[in-house]
């Protein structure tokens, strides 16, 4: 039997932007019901594909490795988000400003090429970019002790990554990454 590979697309975070994620977490750490997730867990998803096998996965692996570079940006990691909503939260991740449009240009060349490659099909619901810091045992309301602090999110990879599901919570590999670099913008033009 043929194993399976449990893949995602993500965007990781950028080193300059880690110690604003990590005074993040620190506003949740130790609230009711909260497990905060680590550096190790941290990234902006573009496209969860799920468990395929090894030729959907080599496709993948092609989509990322061929982005043009010139889709890397800047963005800004903003206030706390809950998901679904504030009041049944599942997650806690702090909103993604995008006000330049690198997440959603970057998202829609990636789910574009995957959905070409036969690799997957969009979800139906509108693409979201956010960074998920916490996860919720059960739904519910959080009250961060703080507000998060905005800060620069430069778009500067983007990695294919493999995820092992684990009593303590998931790992994840990376198997392919792609560098990118900001557009270059031609005066005039």
């Amino acid at each position: 039997m043929e194993q399976k590979k449990r893949l995602f697309v993500a965007v990781p975070v950028p080193l300059e932007t880690l110690p604003y994620v990590q005074r993040a977490t620190e506003a949740v750490a130790g609230l009711p019901g909260v497990r905060v997730l680590g550096e190790p867990q941290w990234h902006v998803t573009l496209a969860f594909i799920g468990e395929v096998e090894a030729a959907r996965a080599e496709a993948a692996h092609e989509v990322v490795a061929s982005l043009p570079a010139a889709l890397g940006g800047q963005a800004e990691l903003g206030r706390f988000l809950l998901l679904p909503s504030a009041s049944r939260a599942r997650v806690v991740t702090l909103e993604i400003i995008d006000q330049g449009d690198v997440f959603r240009r970057l998202f829609e060349k990636v789910m574009g090429d995957l959905e070409a490659a036969g690799v997957m099909t969009r979800e139906k619901r509108p693409f979201r970019p956010h960074l998920t810091i916490a996860r919720l045992k059960a739904p519910g309301p959080v009250r961060p002790r703080f507000e998060s602090e905005r800060a620069p999110f430069a778009v500067q990879s983007v990695c294919l990554y493999q995820s092992h599901l684990r009593r303590e919570g998931a790992e994840y590999t990376v198997l392919c990454r792609r560098g990118l670099v900001p557009a270059q913008v031609v005066p005039g033009i």
